[in-house]
């Protein structure tokens, strides 16, 4: 009852750091366009399967044209619906838009709304993650790391963000708990794994590297589920036959040398990137402090806990649900597998990204369960050897054990703070807030890059301005010189502006559309700069004739 609570406590513990500060930073471009999408996707299917019947789509704010092929609707029904589905699940799966269209017709779509809805899975993970881990590791263990998924700046960070960041890691968290479950009793555990991971496959395109790694945990635990095979097999039968020609069809692909916009990385800059991310969060404050302290946490419990199985063998708290055959320590099988969950979808990416880069933190989110468990077990480990000492160790171990979980907690705490009170994202709910208060009818708003504006228009309070995009002016020749001349520039600028008396120059990220500010130079030298405001990662100038 004990551990009942404290799983309720941890529980309203998640929930309040994320809803505390759920509106603490602005929206960027990515959360809009899930917004975007959520009204897009579901209204193209509908189009797709009913033209005819089809109305007129109106979205909150203004919205990038969704990434679709210009002949997608033609043809027979089965082709349209093709044609749709593709550039769908290459926006990362379309499971999630079409969940968040349900949540906004029943909550709206203001900041607080929207981001509740990924709040809600990152709260469902601290539960998850006890369930899965008192399944595999034993109580103890569960408890700290469902504490470290409650207490995560990485993962609160992420449970306050309009993306499917937070739906991932809770269907792997269910997919994997139905699997172990399916070990064990079998009957509808099989059905609940399978589920998940289908959702999750139209979640976000890598969690497909979920069925291989389901696969390799059923390799390592043959002794548990050797009674229930039948139903494991046609589990997995049903998770990769009906996807195995699409694998095979876009096998090739990820052979295929191209640029994609990600940096390239070594494999030891990816490892480090995300050992930092899950022990500090997205500001990094408390480096290398809190990667030393939750990451040896984590390598203690998996060294220990194979080196040394003899010490879980006398503490019934410490035993996983559901025992272990052939009187193998009981949680062996388990840290392997956990030491597979880390490894194998790192290393699967890395080896992609050879040939062309693709690895960016948040897309292995649903590993960092696997990294708290393993510290768990590291806690676990420290505080069953204060039981088993002698007197004259017990103390020593206990203030070990002590020390890691206040600095690990102590780091997560100045992040947290510091995500909740640095403004991090591309402010611009404040720059929109400042146009607004000094806009006049007539005035023209020139956006670079373009794609600000949508983000711009769902904090701008005008309806009907007048706005153009800034001119893309990094296009090359082979030679290397820029096609753009800076006199052409002047002039498409001079066709963009026309008469107007007064623009408003909105800039964030510009050396992505406009390396030598040619657009901006422009404006200085035929207006007289009136206003200019600077906030995190954009800037607002105003000018007049």
């Amino acid at each position: 009852m004990r551990r009942f609570w404290m799983l309720i406590l941890l529980t309203l513990l998640a929930f309040g750091l994320r809803a505390g500060f759920l509106t603490a930073q602005s929206f960027w471009r990515d959360e809009v366009d899930a917004l975007c999408y959520a009204y897009e996707f579901p209204h193209l299917l509908w189009e797709a399967l009913a033209p005819e019947r089809v109305g007129d789509l109106r979205t909150p704010c203004a919205c990038p044209p969704p990434p679709l092929p210009t002949d997608w609707a033609a043809g027979t029904l089965q082709e349209r619906v093709v044609g749709l589905l593709g550039p769908m699940i290459r926006q990362n799966g379309p499971l999630y838009y079409f969940l968040l269209r349900g949540w906004v017709a029943l909550t709206g779509y203001t900041e607080y709304a929207l981001r509740f809805f990924s709040l809600l899975f990152g709260v469902l993970c601290v539960p998850l993650t006890a369930a899965l881990g008192t399944r595999l590791l034993g109580r103890t263990a569960a408890t700290f790391a469902a504490a470290l998924m409650a207490a995560s700046p990485y993962m609160v960070w992420y449970g306050q963000e309009v993306k499917m960041y937070t739906l991932v890691p809770a269907l792997v968290l269910l997919a994997l708990y139905g699997l172990r479950r399916g070990m064990d009793e079998g009957g509808v555990w099989w059905a609940v794994q399978v589920a998940a991971t289908t959702m999750l496959l139209y979640t976000h395109i890598w969690g497909a590297l979920l069925i291989p790694l389901q696969m390799l945990w059923l390799l390592v635990e043959w002794p548990r589920w050797r009674p229930r095979w039948r139903g494991a097999l046609v589990g997995m039968a049903l998770l990769t036959l009906p996807y195995l020609p699409l694998a095979l069809w876009q096998a090739p692909a990820a052979l295929v040398r191209r640029e994609t916009g990600f940096p390239y990385r070594t494999l030891g800059e990816m490892a480090l990137i995300l050992l930092n991310g899950w022990s500090t969060g997205i500001l990094s404050r408390g480096w290398p402090w809190g990667a030393l302290a939750c990451g040896g946490t984590a390598a203690l419990g998996l060294a220990l806990g194979l080196s040394r199985p003899a010490a879980w063998r006398t503490a019934r708290d410490e035993q996983p649900v559901g025992g272990q055959p052939q009187g193998l320590p009981p949680q062996a099988p388990a840290l392997h597998f956990l030491a597979l969950w880390l490894t194998v979808p790192l290393l699967v990416i890395w080896l992609i990204s050879l040939r062309q880069p693709l690895f960016t933190d948040r897309y292995l989110i649903w590993c960092a369960p696997a990294f708290y468990l393993l510290a768990g077990q590291g806690w676990a480990v420290l505080k069953k050897t204060t039981k088993t000492r002698r007197h004259e160790g017990k103390n020593f171990f206990n203030f070990v054990s002590w020390c890691l979980c206040g600095l690990i907690f102590l780091i997560f705490a100045l992040n947290l703070h510091a995500q909740a009170t640095v403004p991090i994202k591309s402010d611009v709910r404040a720059a929109a807030a400042y146009v607004e208060a000094r806009y006049q009818p007539g005035d023209l708003l020139i956006f670079q890059i373009p794609h600000i504006r949508y983000t711009f228009d769902y904090y701008f309070g005008p309806t009907d301005y007048l706005w153009a995009d800034g001119l893309y002016t990094n296009h090359r020749a082979e030679g290397g010189t820029y096609r753009l001349s800076e006199e052409a520039a002047g002039r498409w600028m001079a066709l963009i502006v026309g008469n107007r008396a007064r623009v408003w120059l909105v800039a964030s990220e510009v050396e992505m559309w406009d390396e030598r500010n040619l657009v901006q130079g422009w404006l200085e030298r035929t207006f007289v700069r009136a206003d200019e405001a600077h906030f995190t990662r954009i800037g607002v100038y105003g000018y007049r004739r």
